[in-house]
């Protein structure tokens, strides 16, 4: 039966024997981490922080994020995580786009002005953003504070309630606008509670915190720890060796890994810990060679599909499974129900599923529809079950469990006088699920690909930049003038 009390993420905030979150060199207990965090909700309260407002999150520290999320709660009001790797401009653009009023940060970003490195004072500042053909809206960035020395008054700030908002997940958007995915308490927690017929939490269980927390499955790691009174292992980078480090000395049983990031393991011979339960590989395409190779590693991978919009996966399906279900990524979880449309396209039900996306009444009505949310997936359910997926309608490219959005690609590179067209495409990697490539058509026969490169990062962010280029004397088009997408695709 499932619990429908928010109250859930805050049953274990006076256990001090019970591990929170686990470092190679310092342990937290969950008392240590729920006082922390109300020590930051009485220093949030007093900078005129309130219920039901709107905070990103611009944090690369994982214990303070985990801190400022669970703080936040304590409020009511409700964290934006914003991704950590997007460039000052496109973070601007954000803060422009929907009007925030605050930005809680530890990292030192420009935001159209210049200011000192943050030293986490516990400082405030009126910040004005400079962002070219938009107004400047004015936001205060909020430093954390070091001291504990802020009370929070529980009787003033209720635990919200179930139905209310818990997050906002930032998702590129089809149209160059990233959406922001609004979640309540209750889509979260019944996520959790749908896939923990796979995952058999018990609270003496140890998540690797191996995905970015700004991105959903990354999230649900800290949803699903605080949840079961798991511990959250914290590695030092998400770089290769330091999760092998982390996965070797801190014994973690659960992880959630994009494809690169397996491959990685597999290439290395990295076998997985005695401890490990399962491995949950999702974000893209996932290559049925790597998740065979990956069992016999020990790694009990299971290939999940789901999205932002679904407040992580919704189907699953284990390697042995994918030997007689060959590119299946599974059977629908509990309270998930799929079916194909007309038009091959995948529509999802589910307790699941988010309330809306952040200002945008007309992409929420178009994407949820008598209850069902169109993916934007094709694909088509088999009859025992299993669903397959053919091709992504949006055609959002997902490399190494980031979004890419073509459109916005294609406009960077449209900036450049020897461009005359442009059109960017996902191709399959083993390693990566996609890469990013594109098809040129230019004016000047000298320029050369390490230049274009060069000029892409100074407006792109890395892993939007393409990884191929191809250079053509025409780029095929419709009647209309739209770029035929899926022709240049298979042209290469």
């Amino acid at each position: 039966m499932q619990i429908k009390s928010i109250n859930i993420f805050f049953s274990f905030w006076d256990r001090d024997d019970l591990a929170a979150i686990l470092k190679m060199d310092s342990l937290i207990s969950y008392k240590d981490l729920f006082q922390k965090s109300k020590n930051i909700a009485g220093f949030l309260s007093k900078h005129k922080i309130h219920k039901n407002d709107y905070v990103p999150l611009l944090i690369d520290d994982q214990i303070k994020f985990i801190e400022s999320v669970i703080a936040l709660w304590y409020l009511g009001a409700i964290p934006v995580p914003l991704n950590t790797k997007l460039l000052d401009d496109e973070i601007n653009s954000i803060l422009n786009d929907y009007d925030f009023k605050f930005l809680i940060t530890d990292l030192r970003n420009n935001f159209g002005v210049s200011f000192e490195s943050l030293n986490l004072s516990g400082k405030e500042n009126k910040i004005r953003v400079s962002h070219k053909d938009t107004k400047s809206p004015s936001f205060t960035k909020i430093e954390l504070p070091e001291s504990n020395s802020y009370l929070f008054d529980d009787a003033v700030y209720p635990i919200p309630d179930i139905d209310k908002e818990a997050v906002v997940i930032f998702t590129s958007g089809s149209t160059g606008r990233p959406k922001g995915v609004v979640h309540t308490f209750s889509s979260l927690i019944n996520s959790i509670e749908n896939g923990n017929n796979i995952l058999n939490h018990k609270d003496s269980d140890r998540w690797l915190a191996s995905l970015p927390f700004f991105h959903i499955g990354g999230f649900q790691i800290i949803c699903r720890s605080l949840y079961y009174g798991c511990t959250i292992v914290l590695p030092e980078s998400l770089k290769t060796d330091d999760l092998v480090t982390a996965i070797t000395n801190l014994n973690p049983t659960h992880i959630s890994l994009v494809s690169a990031q397996l491959q990685k393991f597999c290439y290395l011979g990295q076998r997985a810990n005695k401890s490990l339960k399962v491995t949950l590989v999702g974000g893209g395409f996932v290559d049925d060679e790597l998740m065979i190779e990956a069992d016999k590693l020990g790694w009990k991978p299971y290939r999940v599909y789901g999205s932002s919009e679904t407040a992580s996966m919704v189907t699953s399906i284990s390697a042995n499974e994918i030997k007689a279900k060959s590119q299946s990524v599974g059977k629908a979880l509990n309270n998930v129900e799929i079916i194909i449309s007309d038009d091959s396209e995948i529509l999802i039900k589910s307790n699941s599923l988010f309330k809306k996306y952040l200002d945008d009444e007309k992409e929420t009505a178009s994407k949820l529809i008598d209850g069902f949310y169109h993916s934007g997936d094709l694909g088509f359910v088999d009859a025992d079950g299993y669903s397959f997926i053919e091709a992504r309608r949006n055609d959002l490219i997902v490399t190494g469990g980031e979004n890419v959005n073509p459109i916005e690609i294609e406009k960077a590179l449209l900036q450049f006088r020897f461009i005359k067209d442009a059109c960017v495409f996902p191709k399959q990697n083993k390693t990566w699920g996609q890469i990013v490539a594109c098809a040129l058509v230019v004016n000047d026969s000298s320029i050369d690909i390490k230049s274009i490169k060069e000029k892409l990062k100074l407006i792109l962010a890395g892993y939007k930049i393409p990884k191929e280029f191809y250079f053509v004397d025409e780029l095929p088009r419709t009647s209309l003038g739209k770029l035929e997408r899926e022709k240049i695709k298979k042209m290469f």
